[in-house]
């Protein structure tokens, strides 16, 4: 049984509730470019990317002994502003470039989010991240997790069998679940196990104690190396055929007792891999629990029975028909995204927005202003910010909380009502009054002296001239509620905030329609209403950032 495709209107608010599920929040912009596109011309283009993605760079600095920031006292191998993942670390030299190199990789993971292009790639691979992830201070080999990082990105959309093949010998999850140490002589089953609990068959699938330990057996004898300090070689991933069990593999009945011929060449270890993510995905429990994970992501954790039969089996279904295609997870996004389901009212303000949906959101909703790559000093200092404000609230990027991923994705009942934890509210606050408020400011310290002390601010009435008509303070609420709201609000509620921060008291409209028009026409008027109209609009849009419904999408 196929999903049944949508074949309701689909206007501003069903594309606003597409993009939203899509990117890290839905701007006016977003809404712009794809105006006048039907549901199928936007689905593909949403899917339409490729990895092209530009690498990190050195952005980071040490200390002389009078304080004085000079990139040329720590990993002096890279200059300045140029990409370190390809040079090679002067091993055993102070300081330890590892740290920095790991803060630049998640500072330029947390830069892509923001200035993601208008497509899945980033949602995308943040939900694979998710869902096998490593903790990048743990890996601590920052050259291997940025591979990881491009490797998530160039399969996002595309064969699942293929990313889970190249996944069991990636140099960071070798190293994050202990690959690096299982040998023949003695087989450690952790990465086996994660395999088909967490990644692909879930846990109580069928599988046995006894396959995690045959499991074990075929990923035997990879390792990571870069070699002693004054070391030339980048992190290489490594196979030692001494190292693997050459010995044939015989799975449980849940597999159909299936054998996997040993072989003791490195090319017959891969095949041994292949052989063994294709006997996974051979089992239908494995198109189940990924389109599972992919339906609680991008639709909601409110799985009935009747979504299970409607949905999620059909949507497995459409995994197992493109088992062999290169765009099999394309694909299934696109049933997923085209269904009747996908735009019922029932899925729509559903989830609450992640941190990184909430923070993310409201900078591109907003408009903020982002230092460019010809400040790239200034530009990792305020990612660098964004990226501790969403730490702050519990969702730091390359830093899960355990291989499981982030408690809102599989930990029940709670689900995404763990990112309304009572912990996290003042985490949330501080980032709602640094968007609004404060804005981000470089510090006087950075080396170069063009990217320091800049101030990096959301203008207001930037964002309000993108409205309908925002001299009308109706039309204005209104706007700015299907801007920053998930569900709509009452109009009561809009009134109260028209009538408190637009017209401050006062009955008649007129008060703010004059106000604004004095003051866009004249941004330096003298006229004290008139001078007001930022603030005011400062303080409406804080106060609506902070109310439940700005939670919700």
């Amino acid at each position: 049984m196929a999903l049944t495709p949508y074949s309701g209107p689909f206007g501003v608010t069903e594309l606003r509730h597409l993009l939203r599920r899509s990117l890290f929040g839905a701007s006016i912009d977003d809404l712009n470019h794809f105006a006048g596109m039907g549901l199928e011309a936007v689905v593909q283009e949403l899917l339409a990317f490729t990895n092209n993605t530009t690498p990190p760079v050195k952005a980071y600095s040490s200390a002389d002994p009078n304080g004085v920031q000079d990139p040329n006292l720590i990993d002096v191998a890279v200059q300045f502003g140029q990409p370190w993942y390809n040079v090679v670390r002067q091993m055993g030299i102070p300081p330890n470039p590892i740290p920095k190199r790991n803060e630049s990789l998640r500072n330029w993971w947390t830069g892509l989010l923001i200035g993601q292009e208008r497509n899945l790639r980033e949602k995308l691979t943040l939900f694979w991240y998710n869902h096998m992830p490593i903790q990048v201070n743990v890996v601590f080999m920052p050259e291997s997790s940025y591979t990881y990082c491009q490797l998530l990105r160039d399969h996002c959309k595309g064969n699942v069998r293929a990313l889970m093949s190249a996944l069991s010998t990636d140099g960071a999850m070798l190293i994050y679940l202990n690959g690096t140490y299982n040998m023949a002589s003695a087989p450690d089953e952790n990465y086996g196990r994660e395999l088909m609990e967490l990644f692909t068959l879930g846990e109580g699938s069928g599988y046995t104690q006894e396959d995690v330990a045959t499991a074990a057996r075929i990923f035997t004898g990879w390792s990571v190396t870069e070699g002693p300090p004054g070391a030339t070689t980048l992190p290489t991933v490594v196979f030692n055929a001494a190292n693997h069990d050459q010995n044939d593999k015989v799975f449980s009945a849940f597999f159909d007792n299936a054998t996997i011929t040993g072989q003791a060449t490195e090319a017959g270890a891969l095949n041994e891999v292949a052989q063994f993510v294709d006997l996974i995905f051979s089992r239908p429990q494995a198109a189940v629990f990924i389109c599972t994970q992919l339906y609680r992501w991008f639709v909601g954790n409110d799985i009935t029975p009747e979504v299970q039969a409607d949905v999620i089996e059909p949507l497995a279904q459409v995994f197992r028909d493109e088992d062999g295609s290169p765009d099999q997870i394309a694909t299934v996004m696109h049933a997923l995204l085209t269904s009747e389901h996908f735009f019922s009212p029932d899925v729509r303000g559903c989830m609450v927005k992640s941190p990184l949906d909430l923070c993310i959101g409201w900078i591109r909703e907003l408009r903020m202003p982002m230092p460019g790559p010809d400040l790239f000093e200034a530009q990792y200092n305020v990612w660098n910010r964004v990226r501790f404000l969403c730490e702050d609230a519990a969702q730091a990027v390359g830093e899960v909380p355990n291989v499981a991923g982030w408690p809102a994705y599989y930990q029940a009942p709670q689900f995404d009502l763990t990112w309304v934890d009572g912990s996290t509210t003042v985490s949330k606050m501080a980032m709602r009054d640094r968007i609004a408020i404060y804005g981000f400011s470089t510090p006087p310290q950075l080396v170069l002296p063009d990217n320091r002390n800049l101030q990096f601010k959301v203008d207001f009435v930037s964002v309000v001239s993108q409205f309908s008509n925002p001299s009308d303070p109706d039309a204005l609420v209104q706007d700015a509620a299907d801007l920053l709201f998930g569900v709509p609000v009452s109009p009561e509620v809009r009134n109260q905030l028209k009538t408190q921060f637009l017209l401050q008291g006062q009955v008649s409209n007129y008060y703010w329609t004059n106000a604004y028009t004095t003051y866009v026409n004249d941004p330096n008027t003298q006229d004290p209403a008139a001078a007001q109209v930022p603030n005011k609009l400062r303080s409406l849009f804080n106060d609506m950032m902070g109310a439940a419904e700005c939670q919700l999408h």
